[in-house]
């Protein structure tokens, strides 16, 4: 199963940092999922928000901002990174997961991808099916996922596999509370018969996970340790064997 670091190692590090990210990886995960705005200048950077406002205390709206000007702020002494210095940080075999915040940022950012020769270990996911017919549209061979976020899209399920060629489906953990648990498990099952992968999000909680885990191919995850540790695959467990 793969485990993906959310923002990067985010339960001990600044998210969507550089630090965060090389942590994650440090501690054994398999790789990363980060967020990605395109700047005034054409940069693709990576942030959770449209603005600089949570973390680095900077009401300014990416989109209408420059590298520059966003590299003035810093959160907890780390600047925003681009999506290329994420590649040039993280060695060559950690995955990443690109979740697409700004449509406009998509086509960008897939040729970052292919700058660093890193298709197959990347994963694009959005929120916004534009931007995954646009990847769709530059190819096949491609990794896309659909975030599931609302319920009306766990019913558009079928449609939407067939329509983009989904690889994967990434859908919450917390979709248990919206529909129950049998449906819930159930949704998964159909996934996997139609032969989509799935990685859920934000799973922190072990025991939330358990019903879950035989019926999912990933987890994203704040707490790398703990969701290590809980699949018998700690870093100071690999150590001794």
């Amino acid at each position: 199963m793969l485990v993906l670091g959310h923002k990067g190692y985010s339960a001990k590090y600044p998210e969507n940092t550089i630090i965060a990210f090389q942590k994650a990886i440090e501690y054994g995960a398999d790789g990363v999922e980060l967020d990605v705005w395109l700047s005034k200048d054409g940069r693709v950077v990576v942030n959770h928000d449209p603005t600089l406002k949570e973390h680095y205390n900077a009401n300014i709206k990416i989109k209408e901002s420059t590298l520059e000007e966003l590299r003035f702020y810093k959160y907890e002494d780390q600047t925003i990174p681009t999506l290329e210095e994420v590649y040039e940080a993280l060695p060559e075999s950690a995955i990443i997961n690109v979740e697409i915040k700004d449509v406009d940022a998509t086509i960008p950012a897939l040729n970052i991808a292919k700058k660093y020769n890193a298709l197959k270990r990347t994963l694009f996911s959005s929120f916004h099916e534009k931007a995954l017919e646009l990847l769709r549209e530059e190819g096949d061979e491609i990794k896309i996922a659909l975030l599931i976020g609302k319920t009306y899209k766990m019913y558009e399920f079928i449609k939407l596999i067939r329509k983009l060629k989904l690889n994967y489906v990434n859908p919450p953990i917390m979709g248990e509370k919206i529909v129950g648990r049998r449906s819930y498990r159930m949704y998964l099952r159909i996934l996997n018969w139609m032969g989509v992968k799935i990685i859920m999000w934000t799973v922190d909680n072990t025991e939330d996970f358990k019903p879950y885990v035989k019926l999912t191919h990933g987890v994203i995850t704040n707490e790398v340790e703990k969701m290590l540790e809980y699949l018998g695959r700690s870093r100071e467990k690999e150590k001794r064997n």
